[in-house]
């Protein structure tokens, strides 16, 4: 807007304020003064009458109360002749006070504009960069054709917001960050190389234990400084404030179990990872590497869904496969829970579909048998897969309590080489408190993965390569990622 349209605006606006307001009184009637009553002669006989005035009641002498008077309405008339112009040019000068009020009014909405403008702008910008076409989630059942699309834009917005809002109150109240893994990006924000670490120890593993008091939040751990560790080994472990890792081994029943004790801040830490990076890739890799490949922090086999057709496989919220009939099935929600389908159930389409939805899974795995539910041991005489009454090296993930995992392998190691049925797996697990566990793929795909390397002793000291992995992510940015 030019100055001169700006100054037309003014005079428009002034004018229809100045029609509908209140007019400025006239400068005569301005406090008007009462009328003097006329002085008219006074009687012979009326002075007469007038009692003497006392000393104390004698006024001043007349010629002084017309002298007084004549000076007073001389002020008077000459206050009156500078009246009007006075009031005028107070006026005026009103009117140009209302008018550069008015001028930096509008200035201020045209910057309030700007500002706005920038506002959005910036805003634009940071879903170009954000919003990537991977960030859409979609869910399709099998066969149904129907599809539903929804973004984690605001998800990411709320996120960013809140931790904003952390950093700017920390020096006044404590509020805590809140860290999420976008589900659908497929790689996880890269650990800090210096939480990593490995300890002969117990001291060190428990001074980690004591810094993640609030990421415990009150729950106990599985593993204590009194485990009579396998012979030889060392704990290794991660510590942030979004994730505690610890490993050990241990001998039972000449047995060499490998553990991996997880507790996460959020559920989107816990993930499943495909070689290829898509369903039906057809491309396999050692679970070391695509551990790598996606940052995780630990990681252990998953079910190596294309190596045979039987159960559910959900992968990214979408039913892939529903052939339930003679294997359990593993479901890991959005929350970070692990559920259970028995084999038979969920046989339609459909009925898998609404079990997906209802329950917000993301991923399924389909192997088994189910060994620990609701903290008692399942025994499982027959089963199509896994070779479950013979010795056979074992992979199984368990859960402890909300966002609580542990990993465990059994293999031979040593001069150890006896492996555990998966009844006598579930007797273990469930004797060390796990609310539910599952048993994975065996044999050489057995193997736990950490920091480029196997946890475990893998059999025949020679990595497999699979289709899949179960894996755990810090949800801690990394450097230049933003909060």
């Amino acid at each position: 807007m030019t100055e001169h349209e700006l100054d037309q605006k003014l005079d428009e606006i002034l004018r229809e304020f100045s029609a509908n307001s209140t007019r400025e009184p006239s400068p005569t009637a301005l406090r008007p003064e009462a009328p003097r009553p006329e002085a008219r002669p006074v009687s012979a006989s009326e002075a007469k009458a007038a009692p003497e005035p006392s000393p104390r009641q004698t006024a001043p002498s007349q010629p002084a109360r017309r002298d007084e008077t004549t000076t007073k309405g001389t002020e008077q008339s000459s206050r009156r002749m500078d009246t009007a112009p006075r009031r005028a040019a107070q006026a005026e000068q009103r009117q140009g006070e209302r008018k550069t009020a008015m001028r930096i009014s509008l200035g201020a909405g045209s910057t309030l504009h700007l500002v706005l403008a920038l506002l959005a702008a910036a805003s634009m910008l940071w879903g170009l960069v954000n919003l990537h076409p991977d960030t859409v989630k979609t869910t399709a059942a099998v066969g149904t054709g129907t599809q539903k699309t929804r973004f984690d834009m605001a998800e990411r917005v709320n996120i960013f917001t809140a931790n904003a809002g952390s950093d700017a109150l920390s020096d006044l109240v404590y509020i805590p960050k809140v860290y999420t893994i976008p589900e659908n990006d497929l790689v996880a924000p890269k650990p800090n190389s210096a939480s990593f670490g490995e300890t002969d120890d117990p001291a060190v593993i428990q001074s980690l234990i004591d810094k993640s008091a609030e990421l415990l939040d009150g729950q106990e751990l599985i593993w204590n400084s009194d485990i009579v560790r396998f012979e030889g080994s060392k704990m290794r472990y991660y510590c942030d404030e979004t994730l505690l890792v610890i490993t050990w081994k241990e001998l039972r029943d000449n047995s060499v179990l490998t553990f991996a004790e997880v507790k996460m801040a959020d559920g989107s830490q816990l993930r499943r990872a495909l070689a290829g990076n898509s369903y039906g890739s057809g491309v396999r890799m050692k679970a070391t590497d695509m551990a790598n490949a996606v940052n995780a922090v630990i990681a252990i086999n998953g079910d190596f869904y294309d190596y045979r057709q039987l159960g559910i496989t959900v992968y990214q919220r979408q039913l892939y496969r529903n052939n339930p009939a003679l294997v359990d099935t593993a479901f890991f929600t959005a929350g970070g829970d692990m559920l259970f389908s028995h084999r038979g159930e969920l046989t339609g389409e459909g009925e898998a579909q609404a079990f997906i939805e209802r329950n917000d899974v993301v991923f399924a795995v389909a192997f088994g048998p189910i060994l620990v539910e609701n903290g008692q041991a399942v025994p499982t005489f027959s089963y199509p897969v896994g070779e479950i009454a013979n010795q056979y090296s074992r992979a199984a993930i368990a859960q402890k309590d909300h966002l609580h995992y542990l990993l465990v392998t059994a293999g031979q190691e040593g001069n150890y080489a006896r492996r555990p049925t998966t009844n006598e797996l579930a007797d273990y697990l469930a004797a060390l408190g796990v609310q539910s566990a599952y048993n994975l793929d065996g044999g050489q795909t057995a193997t736990m993965a950490m920091q480029g390397t196997t946890v475990n002793r893998v059999d025949w000291d020679n990595e497999r390569t699979m289709s899949d992995i179960i894996y755990f992510a810090t949800a801690r940015p990394g450097e230049g990622e933003n909060p």
